[in-house]
Parts: C-alpha cells; structure tokens; sequence
C-alpha cells in the first residue's frame, strides 16, 4: 500500500514540439511538495497512536491507513457513554 502510495502521484510532464517529456510543472511540483509533507505528519501521527495503544487493541487499529481513519475508528469504539449510562454513573 505504502509503494501505492507514494508512486500514484506521477510527474506530469510538458511535451516539447517533438512530443518529449521536458520538465514537471510548477503546480506538480508544488502539490507533490504538499503531499510528502502531509504523508510525513500522517504517518507521524499515526505511529503515535499505535505505539500509545496496548497489544489488544494494535490489530485492530493498524488496519487503518491513515491517522484520520484510526481517530475516526476510536471515537466510534471508545465513545459510547449514553445518557443512560451517564445517569447511571451519577447514581452511584
């Protein structure tokens, strides 16, 4: 996924008159910048995550690729205090 990941994006090249590829343009270059630079936080913050997480729960979450989709997956896990729950918890 990671080899996907990083080769989809693919210089787009201008084409001579001959019909050569020359250079990458400047907004290719500028948009493969912006995204190694969001790869490299993604993949950070996602390391992050799972080194904070117990053995039981790594399985389950490194099948996420990104930080976004494993956040996302813990709040629906992790976030399930209903109003009946909460009333309960007062009670005691």
């Amino acid at each position: 996924m990671l080899d996907l990941l990083t080769s989809s994006i693919t210089a787009s090249a201008e084409k001579e008159e001959q019909g050569r590829d020359t250079i990458a343009t400047k907004q290719y270059k500028e948009n493969l910048k912006a995204y190694q630079a969001w790869y490299k936080r993604d993949r950070s913050a996602r390391y992050t995550m799972l080194c904070c997480m117990q053995d039981d729960l790594l399985g389950e979450f490194e099948r996420f690729s990104t930080a976004e989709d494993m956040w996302t997956q813990c709040k629906v896990r992790f976030e399930q205090t209903s109003a009946t729950r909460l009333h309960t918890l007062q009670l005691k």
